[in-house]
């Protein structure tokens, strides 16, 4: 019966494939038809470029009554970081509403310090080093902290800021998850969504599952249904893959709400025995031992997001900018808008909770930066903007028409999101002193291992002494 319906599954899909190729071919007879349907198209990408701009204005104007009336004496802070996302490029990214906040309540300006992916960490050495007042860097991918406060790289900001103020007490929790010996070194903005699940409607009806979507909805969406699928549905000899995407391990080992290493307290602790965390590793164990994860070694270390749009993989794991572009870019690897959804990771079989490995906007205040109180407004002017209530009504927009969304992928989007806010996990073993985070974040004996097929409790047993040893002196290099 399984190989019957593959059988047929792949019968629809070829069809598909070349009812589509037909369509496609011919003569140029509807050339004066696609030429009158570009114009209106581009007539109303234009209008609604226009609204846009001015809902923009609004929400500037709104948002900046949340922030406090101040003058800054030095108004330029220095940015430091291997992208620039501050300044509108050829490239298409447009200013933020917290620049424009910036710009408008505090006549505020960025200077970008370019710097390369490779040579981050020795150029921002350097530049501390040499005095020349870099004032913050990018935090949110938690591989600077909090390796760099013992070191010296970094300064707290609790003293230019007000947690008891409106702004800042709405981002309080977040902030407080990264207390480091009495003291906030992330300045933490918002959180949003996570990694999310991708797959493709026909697909899923081709083979008579359940939804995902109607799966969450009805709080069924956990590991169980989401390895029978993979199970049902693999068949690596006839080219039908399972799980796809590069940051698989992350989201699924956090899934079930516990990171390996944590702050508490104020001190690095290790959870490499708690049983939450054993499960999750078991979980991936098992994906990896029934064929059920696209083996990369059979596709030359490569993922291949577009057999989801052919209907030759079932599922791909990634975050939502994958289909942050215009429909006919993401639509040609995932598939015909409106067969395409997500969902968020599935939550553990035996947990009510649907922990998120939640994304951050954050930052971190260089050590002897020139100007930290700048910093602190432009933070602030973060969060106002995030927290207007017309914020989330021009994302939706620009999700429906740059990027082709239905109304359910925005619920989605949306309620994804409010998880991340009461369900945030994160985790901070790549941020670790050098020798604790190589033997944490390795494919063959560290955390990621029973993803690539290493039982966990033998991983876990190996590196457990030697972890605990560097956590307690990172603890003692605190108090130095």
């Amino acid at each position: 019966m399984k190989k019957f319906k593959k059988i047929l599954a792949m019968s629809v899909a070829l069809s598909s494939a070349m009812s589509l190729a037909a369509c496609s071919g011919g003569d140029n007879s509807d050339s004066t038809t696609t030429e009158a349907t570009t114009t209106t198209t581009a007539v109303t990408v234009a209008i609604n470029s226009e609204t846009l701009a001015s809902e923009e204005q609004a929400q500037v104007a709104d948002a900046a009554s949340l922030l406090p009336d101040v003058e800054l004496e030095n108004k330029n802070i220095k940015w430091f970081s291997f992208y620039d996302p501050f300044h509108p490029t050829t490239s298409g990214n447009t200013k933020s509403i917290s620049l424009e906040l910036f710009e408008t309540k505090y006549d505020g300006t960025i200077e970008y310090i370019p710097t390369t992916w490779a040579n981050r960490f020795n150029d921002l050495s350097t530049n501390l080093l040499g005095g020349t007042g870099i004032d913050f860097i990018a935090g949110g991918d938690l591989d600077s902290f909090p390796k760099g406060v013992p070191s010296g790289q970094f300064d707290p900001y609790d003293e230019y800021v007000d947690f008891s103020s409106e702004l800042w007490s709405s981002v309080q929790n977040l902030n407080d998850m990264f207390i480091l010996n009495g003291n906030h070194y992330i300045m933490v903005t918002q959180s949003s969504a996570g990694s999310i699940v991708v797959y493709n409607r026909q697909t899923i009806e081709n083979y008579g599952f359940d939804d995902p979507a109607e799966l969450f909805a009805n709080g069924e969406w956990n590991w169980t249904a989401f390895k029978n699928m993979l199970l049902d549905y693999v068949d690596n000899d006839a080219g039908l893959y399972g799980l796809d995407g590069w940051f698989n391990e992350t989201p699924l080992m956090l899934s079930g709400g516990v990171p390996p290493v944590e702050l508490r307290d104020g001190k690095l602790v290790s959870n490499l025995f708690d049983e939450r965390l054993e499960k999750t590793m078991n979980f991936m164990y098992d994906l990896n031992k029934n064929g059920l994860v696209l083996d990369k070694n059979l596709t030359g270390w490569a993922e291949h997001p577009e057999y989801i749009g052919q209907g030759t993989e079932l599922f791909y794991i990634g975050g939502t900018y994958i289909l942050e572009s215009a429909p006919e870019i993401w639509s040609e690897t995932f598939g015909a808008v409106g067969d395409v959804m997500f969902v968020p990771i599935p939550k553990m079989d035996d947990s009510d909770t649907y922990y998120i490995n939640a994304g951050m906007e954050a930052f971190m205040l260089c050590k002897g930066a020139q100007n930290p109180e700048g910093v602190a407004r432009f933070m602030e002017c973060c969060i106002a903007a995030a927290m207007d209530e017309n914020a989330a009504a021009i994302a939706d927009r620009k999700s429906k028409d740059d990027y082709g969304w239905s109304d359910e992928m925005i619920e989605m989007k949306h309620t994804i999101a409010q998880l991340a806010k009461e369900n945030p996990v994160y985790t901070i073993h790549t941020g670790v002193p050098n020798d604790l985070s190589s033997i944490l974040d390795s494919g063959e004996f560290g955390i990621r291992a029973p993803f690539y097929g290493y039982e966990w409790s033998t991983v876990r047993d190996s590196l457990a002494d030697a972890a605990d040893i560097m956590i307690d002196e990172f603890n003692a290099s605190l108090n130095g």
